[in-house]
């Protein structure tokens, strides 16, 4: 291809010729200016994905900072340069590393380029004596993006025989907490993989953890009649009576208010609270069939940014043992909405599951009402169907899949918001945000303390998910 570039020359030098050959009179303008101004890739039916490569220029390199998608080929690409002025560009190749002058082709826009190789351009301003070069760099990704990376992190963390358990995040810090009916027990972690023995203080030791969670940078739990159990730093914890009702059990966090399930008088109600302490009796009423505990719940956002919550499973407060098969979706906590009249894919799911949003989607996780297999289904309606995940992309370890268990706590880590000073830093802190754990649960008689972790390979992205952290 070295003829190449005596073609360019020759092109080069014709200009230069027709330019002085022109009438005295007429005035040619010429500019110095070679600089990059765009590149892109043209698509074709085998390569759908070669236009959405945007490229910029990063010191002296023209490179795609978003990758294509993975398994895109680039070895036969129609590429379009622009630049603020050309008499004609060059591309360079380097196979093994060698200079760019090697191998060398005229940028004409009609011939098919191999951008798996190191290229440098090298374009001539229309004065046809400067020219600037720049270093090519096009991203493909690597790893599939859509692929879940599930594993082991821990067999059993403690040998605790727990009547009940579980797992929520207060400040990025994971609180496992377990009682066995004498004692309340804690393990916390800052990244799920390591975690530390801590004596908690005024948790009750009978009380069902099913329904602890967090609200406004506090964690709170009740199940236990007239009194609420609140802590700030999650292992001191303070007791406060409600005389006016019972509670039943807490529910969720929705549109800044702290919802539970309460008993009066007169009936059940819905009641909220705003601060944890003050409890008043919302207007709402509670659907027929409306779950009292061992419910699963989250709060989430649409696909229109609305606050929504979901509560499904669960046992009513009229009957203590046949479980619930309804899915109740509302974004008020007044309005509910029955998903389980149009679509039964969730009706096999046995009490004391866990729901978590996650990447656009619902995970629900939880066991079979036949009690002899895990149950781990996906909604990407917001809760109306359910499917078994894609089996080749999301699968769960096949040890945890041989020990089916409900009453596991599955948690997010989220993003943090504050500015982290080094790429390794950022790195870690975009390993540990957006992923999945569950941790321990039961079967029977049988408890489990062990802990599985997970991850969209996409959440892992640098370019993608540093934009999540903000100067303080």
């Amino acid at each position: 291809m070295k003829s190449n570039k005596f073609r360019l020359i020759f092109f080069v030098s014709s200009i230069i010729l027709l330019s002085s050959c022109l009438d005295t009179t007429t005035v040619t303008t010429t500019s110095t200016d070679a600089r990059f101004v765009s590149l892109t890739f043209a698509a074709n039916d085998s390569i759908p994905f070669l236009s959405t490569a945007v490229f910029t220029l990063v010191d002296k390199t023209i490179v795609n900072v978003d990758s294509l998608p993975y398994k895109t080929r680039i070895d036969s690409v129609y590429p379009t340069f622009s630049f603020k002025t050309s008499a004609g560009a060059l591309l360079y190749f380097a196979p093994g590393g060698n200079k760019y002058k090697q191998d060398s082709v005229l940028i004409t826009g009609t011939d098919t380029i191999d951008f798996n190789k190191a290229i440098h351009v090298r374009n001539w301003a229309s004065n046809a004596k400067d020219s600037i070069g720049y270093n090519i760099t096009t991203n493909v990704h690597k790893v599939d993006p859509e692929l879940y990376l599930w594993h082991k992190v821990s067999t059993n963390l403690n040998s605790i025989n727990a009547s009940s358990q579980k797992t929520v995040i207060l400040n990025n810090v994971l609180y496992y907490y377990l009682n066995d009916g004498t004692s309340a027990y804690l393990h916390t972690s800052t990244d799920g993989f390591n975690w530390n023995s801590v004596t908690v203080n005024g948790l009750p030791v009978k009380t069902p953890l099913t329904d602890m969670m967090q609200f406004n940078g506090k964690l709170y739990l009740t199940q236990d009649g007239t009194n609420i159990y609140s802590s700030a730093d999650g292992i001191n914890w303070t007791k406060k009576t409600v005389t006016d009702f019972t509670f039943k059990s807490l529910l969720y966090v929705l549109n800044g208010q702290l919802w539970a399930v309460v008993q009066s008088a007169d009936g059940i109600h819905f009641s909220t609270s705003s601060d944890g302490d003050i409890w008043g009796v919302t207007a709402g009423t509670i659907p027929d069939n409306f779950p009292v505990r061992d419910f699963a719940s989250t709060t989430y956002s649409s696909s229109t940014g609305k606050s929504k919550v979901i509560v499904f499973g669960g046992y009513s407060s009229t009957d203590n043992i046949n479980p619930l098969k309804n899915r109740w979706s509302s974004e008020d906590g007044v309005y509910w909405i029955d998903f389980s009249t149009e679509n039964h894919t969730l009706d096999t799911l046995a009490i004391g599951a866990s729901v978590i949003p996650y990447d656009g989607k619902l995970l629900v996780f939880g066991l079979r009402t036949d009690n002899s297999k895990s149950f781990y289904k996906v909604s990407k309606d917001e809760g109306l169907s359910w499917q078994i995940p894609d089996t080749l992309r999301n699968v769960l370890p096949s040890d945890y899949l041989a020990t089916p268990r409900n009453y596991q706590s599955a948690v997010v880590f989220k993003p943090k918001t504050y500015a982290v000073l080094n790429s390794a830093d950022l790195k870690n802190e975009i390993e540990l945000s957006n992923r999945i754990f569950i941790i321990g649960g039961k079967k029977g008689s049988t408890n489990y303390s062990d802990i599985y972790t997970g991850k969209l390979n996409r959440k892992n992205f640098l370019r993608q998910e540093k934009t999540i952290y903000v100067n303080k």
